[in-house]
């Protein structure tokens, strides 16, 4: 079938939902196209058609059995464009988060059915707008996101990881100062821990103590970043899903995560992770403490998520897409 997913751009972060699924689908036989202004970023290595347009309309988007629009200003012009069945993909309900609450609300009411990523995701739109949705969840990469040598092997200093994301550039509900004052109540339990960080946006936080930032620009680089540390935090309000802490899981990483609501469907709180409720950060460094100092707890947790994250794939979700809409092209 054919397939058209119009975006905004394809910077690293939640975009890569639609990166993966989009090869994965490539992979089965089907015809993907992405399509985007001429200066929108891409930032993940597409095997999907890539066609730039000067801007978004509804001129603009090719006819295809399915268009598949991801986030609201791209949802007017599939819907307006009549070029094919319209499936409104939602990787996060905006209305929580963006200024044009009532045009983001909108796009969810335009009797289109609707993709979530999460059974919270789910709840979330239906609870707010009155209409199910199909949770199709996203993955990981098992081939890339894998284990290596801890870098506290070489250093006998164990390492937290942390990914910093910019309350300049509108990421509000990651909670950076939360982590930042956990780690800093964490010296006056347990000295001597290195933290690393990977900032996409450039992010420079005036912490309470010394931090490396790690670049990133590959998963690979991610991926060592992951498996080098000894504990992952995540730190979110909320999340449609939230992919981080399953990738640190796949690469064998205690993961500490903040109960963000998109990550219930695989976060086992004692098995495969600790859950803290969000801004709770007196919690957040009794745990921190904990695993820092039981090496056979943090040795357990990191086991135990590596091997749950084994079944989460890519190629699950691609199932998942292919199985609804084939339904819905005999609807």
């Amino acid at each position: 079938m054919k397939i058209v997913i119009p975006v905004v751009s394809l910077e690293t972060g939640g975009t890569r939902f639609i990166y993966q699924l989009a090869n994965e689908m490539v992979d089965k036989g089907h015809n993907v196209e992405i399509v985007l202004p001429e200066n929108a970023a891409v930032a993940w290595p597409l095997q999907a058609q890539v066609t730039r347009v000067k801007e978004l309309t509804p001129h603009t988007i090719p006819s295809a059995d399915f268009i598949l629009p991801n986030f609201y200003p791209t949802v007017f012009p599939a819907w307006e464009s009549k070029k094919g069945r319209v499936v409104r993909l939602s990787l996060g309900y905006e209305p929580l988060w963006v200024a044009e609450k009532e045009k983001a609300l909108a796009s969810y009411h335009i009797n289109a059915p609707i993709i979530s990523i999460s059974e919270w995701h789910r709840q979330i739109i239906l609870q707010e707008t009155g209409i199910n949705s199909t949770v199709i969840p996203g993955g990981v990469d098992t081939s890339v996101f894998s284990p290596c040598p801890k870098k506290s092997l070489s250093t006998g200093r164990l390492t937290i990881a942390y990914i910093l994301r910019s309350r300049e550039h509108g990421y509000t509900w990651k909670g950076s100062e939360d982590f930042w004052e956990a780690c800093g109540s964490l010296t006056q339990l347990v000295p001597g821990f290195d933290i690393q960080v990977v900032a996409p946006e450039g992010a420079n936080y005036q912490a309470p103590l010394p931090y490396e930032i790690v670049k990133a620009q590959a998963d690979s680089d991610m991926a060592r970043f992951y498996a080098q540390a000894d504990i992952f935090v995540s730190t979110s309000y909320f999340e449609a899903f939230s992919m981080p802490p399953l990738e640190a899981m796949a690469c064998g990483t205690a993961v500490v995560t903040t109960d963000n609501g998109g990550n219930r469907d695989y976060t086992k709180n004692g098995e495969n992770c600790f859950l803290v409720p969000p801004s709770d950060t007196h919690q957040l460094t009794l745990v921190l403490a904990h695993l820092l100092t039981q090496e056979a707890v943090r040795n357990r947790v990191a086991l135990n998520g590596l091997q749950f994250a084994q079944s989460w794939t890519w190629r699950h979700a691609a199932n998942k897409l292919e199985t609804l809409l084939y339904q819905l092209a005999q609807s």
